[in-house]
């Protein structure tokens, strides 16, 4: 097995453990997630635990993840400030609103949900939960994202997840790429109707830099009967004040 290999095998084993929860995962799971012998895992996972990124579970012959992991997270820079800074745009939101918000960053060809308050009512989300990620393309937030991208990175990005956005959500980057310059012009993004989320909608503004980078992306969730024309309106506003807010927090 080369070095690649290893190092592939070892963030999969991280990413099932993660997704085990506090219950965690059992050699036997993450043998099977990875498709290797017994004894390779258990290397693996005896490696891991040395570096603290994994440790044993309260349940004899299960593993969650180490307290090394959370601290590099502490340490990760511009996602742990604007995680930080976010908290309190998301509570104050919610509470206004008493609809569902996210913080989102672009993380590679994906987004990456780093941090969500849910409102009253419950509603299902792309990302799921904290941590969860999706293709860039799907969602609102991937429209606020992928609008402040330069070209060539956005078409590169879109054409690494085409197969995907077609296959599971019956999204074609060229009906995403179309809808681009109409979400910076307003700078705001409304999503695009997809076969997964069908009933739900939302609102998607970005958190843009200082050179017009972006950040992140502020992101609400809701049924689609809710989102009424005052009801966006008023979302779009408050959303754009709190990005704007956050920009001045985080000082960039």
């Amino acid at each position: 097995m080369s070095g690649t290999q290893t190092l592939e095998r070892a963030f999969l084993l991280l990413r099932v453990i993660a997704a085990a929860g506090q219950q965690g995962a059992s050699l036997d799971q993450l043998r099977a997630a990875i498709g290797c012998s017994p004894a390779t895992a258990y290397r693996l996972l005896q490696y891991l635990r040395r570096q603290g990124f994994v440790r044993g579970a309260l349940q004899r012959g299960r593993y969650v993840l180490g307290y090394e992991l959370f601290a590099l997270g502490a340490q990760a820079g511009n996602a742990s400030a604007l995680r930080e800074r976010a908290r309190p745009v998301l509570l104050r939101l919610a509470q206004r609103f008493g609809d569902s918000f996210f913080l989102l960053v672009a993380d590679g060809h994906q987004v990456l949900c780093l941090d969500m308050l849910a409102g009253e009512l419950p509603v299902q989300s792309y990302s799921g939960a904290v941590g969860g990620r999706i293709p860039m393309g799907v969602g609102q937030a991937s429209q606020a994202l992928l609008a402040w991208l330069g070209r060539s990175e956005r078409n590169e990005i879109l054409a690494h997840n085409a197969a995907t956005l077609r296959l599971d959500y019956g999204l074609e980057i060229e009906r995403i790429t179309a809808s681009l310059p109409s979400v910076k012009r307003l700078g705001y993004a409304s999503g695009l109707v997809d076969k997964r989320l069908p009933g739900y909608t939302g609102l998607a503004v970005p958190i843009l830099d200082g050179s017009g980078q972006p950040l992140g992306a502020l992101s609400c969730a809701l049924a689609r009967p809710r989102m009424t024309d005052a009801r966006r309106q008023a979302l779009v506003q408050g959303m754009k004040e709190e990005a704007q807010r956050l920009v001045v927090a985080l000082k960039v």
